[in-house]
């Protein structure tokens, strides 16, 4: 019996095992099972239930994929031990919930709102209950007025009409009366107002006996009411005074626990421990990250820009700002910042096992990470990185393993590092600048090759939604000291053209790339918002201006006619990248993830192909699934040497889209339900991949196509993946059989396993 048959043989005795077992095994006599919530309206203005299906105080058992009970049969199989408990029906539950719901159509603007519940059970021990929404009529606002007894307060509000959310027309809707007071708090916040709060407005609704129209008046109400009646306005408070109290490394705060020292930086004060010698943050950098000056106006904003800038300080575990009043003034406060933070330094170890298309490995790592290098939250990191992985079926060579070394550094300082630069507008980027220098090298048994790099780029954001990063500069030297006589006599010596992808990835060259990158996304942490997406746009480019210093510097120029800097070839090309991933949130246990994805790479003028390093590929834990790591394309090519097929299945563009279904299982297990597409193409044709030149005429036959299914073990600080992908279209597929997997599926050659750290997208 193969492993096939005996993976087959226990997966069929754990469904039957499962399927066999009772859901009601632990109901206790005399309850009921909770079968199913469903929500229906009588009127369709209120066609989307979903707001209120959340409203229930009961949710049944999870299903997955909304169709099996899984976890609550492992319950029963298991004796409570895994799984999850029965929801057992309770009356008084259904009826809090359907109260809920009235109140919150009542709150939506249908003030004559009705919510009925019903039951229906089944004959074995489970329970639907059913609620019914009837809504009336909507109540709508037919005027608005607006009462503010403080003067200045109301030229704030007048100045900023624009975005009232209060217009003639809109629904009596409590959440955006709500959202209307929170948007006025926050916006007198902005000019000083610090013990204004929501409590100060109110509003009234007018209604005419047997009409649907409202007249809605708003109240923001002054401070108060001095002794002869006359009205007392608002305050608004000024910072007298600015301190910052920095902790040791152990998180002691001075003053508290151990002797303080103080020093004066332009209008703050900065207290550290005495013990320390000096502050571990300089006070010009702490200046740099503040938007807090004494006798300015108090501003909320400035307060959360400050929250923002100081949490980009790498040294800094957390930031604390407080505000108290000063005794003897009525429109005085201070403002006291805590500064917690981490140890100087880190050491991280890490060990990973790897599957490269079965062949096995592992690696390990060491980081070393000093936060504070220069007094400035100048972040130095250094990982030493080796791996060591079995290569099989390489027929023809002495050695039969791979070897991969690497030493990375990087310092990261939390500001941009450019001349003619003001200080204000240093505070305002929320930038972090990079320079990073790395060596890699790679030993096989066909080749040995090192990489050199060094680089130089800025990170910044514009709000929480928007990021960018820019790569002024990234040098990459490829060297490639050694190749196999073997190899060199199989592969490289027996091709004619001197510009073929095989000649070209094995030759010494030298990278100069410019990129930018821009992210958005609309998703915030911990956010259960129902439509959440992300976009992510790069492009860059290499070789422009060594080109066009080429022949007015006279360059030398190899045999393939390419121009050399200081006797190496310099590769010239653009490339542009375009990802977008969709996620719509059913319910608290379902999501549906959809993943589009394109990239196109063309060399140019001095290059004829792309650098290995730059070209795409098809297949593994992050694409078309249904393929092992580089084992798809370019277009209907199909490798046929494992010693070179990963240079040969690599491409210059890349097409891919995925659709995930994501649902909670049981503990901090989730599954997953998937269908992937894409492929690779080259952008011209090239003898060593035959049919992989992309075409507008034929190149929607060769999306290949896969589904799976996946189980994620999801500890909050890591994600660890197992997918399981089957080809369901092979393009490549050399017969009818092979070509539609979907039809003719077999296990040993169209099934791919993947182990993965992480989401896929």
């Amino acid at each position: 019996m193969n492993w096939i048959k005996v993976k087959s043989l226990v997966c069929l005795t754990l469904v039957l095992g499962l399927a066999s077992c009772s859901v009601y095994k632990y109901v206790p006599e005399g309850d009921r099972l909770l079968n199913k919530v469903e929500i229906t309206s009588a009127d369709k203005a209120v066609s989307d239930v979903s707001k209120y299906k959340n409203l229930s105080h009961q949710v049944p058992n999870s299903r997955w994929f909304g169709l099996f009970r899984l976890p609550l049969r492992m319950y029963s199989l298991s004796g409570k031990r895994t799984g999850e408990a029965p929801v057992i029906y309770d009356q008084l539950l259904s009826e809090a919930s359907c109260a809920d719901m009235e109140r919150s159509l009542v709150n939506s603007g249908y003030l004559n709102a009705d919510v009925t519940m019903s039951t229906k059970n089944s004959r074995r021990p489970k329970t639907t209950v059913r609620y019914k929404l009837d809504p009336g009529k909507m109540f709508v606002v037919d005027t608005i007025r607006m009462t503010v007894q403080d003067s200045t307060i109301n030229r704030i509000i007048n100045d900023n009409a624009k975005h009232s959310l209060l217009v003639p027309g809109m629904n009596l809707d409590a959440d955006i009366l709500n959202e209307e007071r929170n948007r006025i708090v926050n916006l007198v916040h902005r000019y000083g107002y610090y013990r204004f709060n929501k409590d100060y407005i109110s509003f009234v609704a007018d209604t005419a006996r047997g009409s649907d129209k409202v007249g809605l008046r708003m109240i923001i109400e002054a401070e108060g009411v001095d002794e002869d009646g006359n009205v007392r306005p608002h305050r608004q408070y000024y910072i007298s005074s600015v301190y910052y109290s920095l902790t040791d490394k152990d998180g002691n705060m001075p003053g508290k626990t151990i002797s303080p020292a103080a020093e004066t930086y332009k209008d703050f004060v900065l207290f550290y421990p005495l013990n320390d010698g000096e502050p571990a943050l300089r006070p010009e950098v702490i200046d740099r990250h503040s938007f807090l000056r004494e006798g300015m106006l108090y501003s909320s904003d400035s307060t959360s820009k400050t929250y923002s800038s100081l949490s980009r300080l790498g040294i800094l575990r957390y930031s604390d700002i407080r505000y108290d009043t000063v005794p003897g003034f009525d429109n005085r406060i201070v403002a006291d910042v805590s500064l917690v933070s981490l140890p100087k330094h880190s050491f991280a170890f890490e060990i990973e096992g790897t599957n490269t298309a079965g062949d096995l490995g592992a690696a390990a790592s060491m980081l070393f990470t000093d936060r504070n290098l220069f007094r400035g939250s100048e972040q130095l990191s250094i990982k030493l990185r080796g791996a060591y992985e079995s290569i099989s079926n390489l027929p023809g060579y002495s050695g039969d393993t791979y070897m991969e070394y690497g030493l990375e550094a990087n310092l990261d300082f939390p500001e941009f590092l450019a001349p003619f630069m003001s200080q204000e507008l240093q505070r305002k980027s929320q930038a972090t600048s990079r320079f990073s220098l790395k060596i890699n090298g790679q030993s096989r048994p066909e080749f040995q090759k090192t990489i050199f790099s060094a680089g130089w780029s800025y990170m910044w954001s514009d709000s929480w939604q928007m990021s960018h990063k820019l790569d002024v500069l990234d040098l990459n030297y490829l060297v490639v000291p050694w190749i196999s006589d073997h190899f060199r006599a199989e592969y490289l010596d027996s091709v004619k053209s001197a510009r073929s992808i095989l000649k070209y990835n094995y030759e010494d060259l030298l990278i100069t790339k410019l990129g930018y990158t821009f992210y958005y996304s609309n998703a915030r942490i911990n956010s259960t918002a129902p439509f959440q997406y992300s976009v992510r746009v790069g492009v860059e480019t290499s070789g422009n201006m060594l080109n066009l210093l080429a022949e007015p510097l006279n360059f030398e120029q190899n045999d393939g006619g390419q121009y050399k800097v200081f006797g190496v070839a310099f590769a010239q090309y653009a490339k542009h990248d375009f990802s977008f991933t969709a996620n719509w949130r059913m319910d608290r246990m379902n999501n549906l993830v959809a993943h589009l994805e394109w990239g196109v790479a063309i060399p140019y003028g001095n290059s004829t192909s792309l650098p290995f390093e730059k070209r795409y590929f098809a297949g593994g834990a992050n694409s078309v699934r249904g393929w092992s790591v580089r084992e798809l394309g370019p277009g209907v090519y199909s490798g046929d040497d494992k010693a070179i097929d990963y240079i040969k299945q690599s491409g210059d563009i890349k097409i891919g889209a995925s659709v995930e279904y994501r649902s909670k299982l049981f503990w901090k297990i989730n599954g997953a339900a998937f269908i992937d597409a894409g492929n690779i193409w080259t952008i011209r044709e090239y003898a060593e991949q035959p049919g992989g030149e992309f075409s507008f005429d034929s190149f929607y036959k060769q999306i290949a196509v896969s589904y799976g299914l996946g189980l994620r073990f999801d500890f909050g600080f890591l994600v660890l993946r197992l997918d399981g992908g089957m080809k369901a279209y092979n393009p490549a597929g050399s017969t009818l059989y092979r070509r539609l997997p979907l039809v003719h599926p077999d296990m040993s050659r169209d099934f791919a396993f993947h182990l993965a750290v992480g989401y896929p997208f």
